[in-house]
């Protein structure tokens, strides 16, 4: 496990304090500090166009990149004393580029309809690297640019940040805005033009509020057991006990065009969303690679709590950070169609789809007096000391098996 050097740590706390972390950011900040995971990343494709002489497709990754820390203040924060109840963010007085943004040519043609194996082998080293290395120097965030071969302007870029500066629909919300910020930087010399590897943040960043200041996270007393309604008992696998080092591996999942199309097209006729429909599957899949005696799995379904946060909803729709729920959901190898049982004339798993569907439809549906959803979250604003709490789980076994953003 990466350890952080003293004289990196004491850089990290002379710097600017932005304001304390709040518990949801303190529970990634404290998993990142004991090695529980390293980050968390989101890739795009990206194909520009340029109708004049070729572009310095440097200065203009660098250029839109200084546009959007500009436009999203967490980008310039770093999480200080993360496994400490006093963990607070601190401000960069400057971001290096050059230091942040790393540059790849693949060697083949980019993977169409296949496994993209050069992305993938980049992506599972970056999994495994952390944000402890440099530390009160570099942001808590980098960008890789995969670039294809034969062409300048069309690349993959991969946003791998830390989990307390922002949720899985935080990646989503960066390439938006990078993106944005590429067409007006390739279309605009003067854009470009001034653009520097250094980026001078203004001392006067103020950073969006934690979740529980955005949102009342009201306590619910009257907790449902996911495992309910006949699933209590059941044999569950629940992989390998918590423990660290971690090492992470990593391959794509890939779903072609036609094929997401149709699925989503499926989903719809069947009165269930792609969330319910992609739960379905991917524990089917594992059901199926699993022994037999193996009755039922549990999962997590992040629910991205932006529709609720006390922000206008332009802001809070592309606002960069950790506002995300989850639920759990139990799912039974009985609740797919075999050969010779009563549920052969049924798509295989769509049992388990609308089983996950009713399950999400009632978390929702389960509002406190006031009319927000009660949260899984909400809880964790009671723990004086997330750290202590987290070391306990070492040795332990999992409480369900996959998540994946909504």
């Amino acid at each position: 496990m990466t350890r952080t050097r003293p004289d990196q740590k004491l850089k990290a706390q002379q710097l600017p304090m932005l304001r304390p972390l709040g518990k949801s950011e303190q529970l990634s900040a404290v998993s990142h500090a004991l090695g529980f995971f390293k980050n968390v990343g989101m890739s795009a494709q990206y194909n520009l166009s340029n109708s004049t002489e070729s572009p310095d497709l440097q200065r203009v990754v660098y250029a839109a990149l200084a546009d959007v820390v500009g436009k999203h203040a967490i980008l310039s924060a770093i999480p200080v004393d993360e496994a400490s109840p006093e963990a607070y963010f601190a401000r960069l007085e400057s971001i290096d580029l050059a230091r942040c943004v790393f540059w790849r040519r693949r060697t083949g043609a980019t993977a169409q309809g296949e496994a993209d194996l050069e992305l993938d082998t980049i992506l599972e080293e970056q999994h495994n690297t952390d944000f402890k290395t440099n530390y009160g120097d570099l942001p808590f965030w980098r960008l890789i640019i995969l670039q294809d071969a034969g062409s300048e302007l069309s690349f993959t870029a991969s946003f791998i940040f830390h989990h307390s500066l922002g949720d899985g629909a935080t990646g989503s919300i960066f390439h938006s805005f990078f993106l944005q910020a590429l067409n007006t930087a390739i279309s605009l010399p003067s854009f470009v033009a001034q653009s520097s590897s250094i980026v001078t943040i203004d001392a006067n960043i103020q950073l969006l509020s934690p979740l529980e200041q955005l949102h009342p996270l009201p306590i619910n007393e009257n907790l449902r057991d996911h495992r309910a309604d006949g699933g209590k008992g059941l044999k569950e696998w629940f992989g390998n006990p918590i423990h660290t080092p971690l090492e992470t591996h990593y391959k794509t999942l890939y779903f072609s065009p036609t094929t997401t199309a149709i699925f989503a097209k499926r989903c719809k006729h069947n009165g269930i969303t792609v969330t319910s429909g992609l739960t379905a599957v991917l524990a089917g899949a594992l059901l199926s690679a699993l022994p037999e005696d193996i009755e039922a799995l549990t999962g997590i379904i992040p629910i991205n709590l932006r529709p609720w946060l006390n922000l206008p909803a332009n802001s809070a729709d592309g606002a960069m950070g950790s506002f995300i729920d989850a639920m759990k959901v139990q799912i039974r190898r009985s609740q797919y169609g075999q050969s010779g049982d009563d549920h052969v004339d049924r798509p295989h798993g769509l049992r388990a789809a609308h089983h996950t569907s009713r399950e999400i439809s009632s978390y929702l549906a389960n509002t406190s007096p006031t009319g927000e959803p009660y949260t899984s979250i909400a809880p964790f604003k009671l723990i004086p000391d997330v750290a202590a709490v987290f070391s306990s789980l070492l040795g332990v076994e999992l409480g369900a098996l996959w998540s994946y953003a909504c």
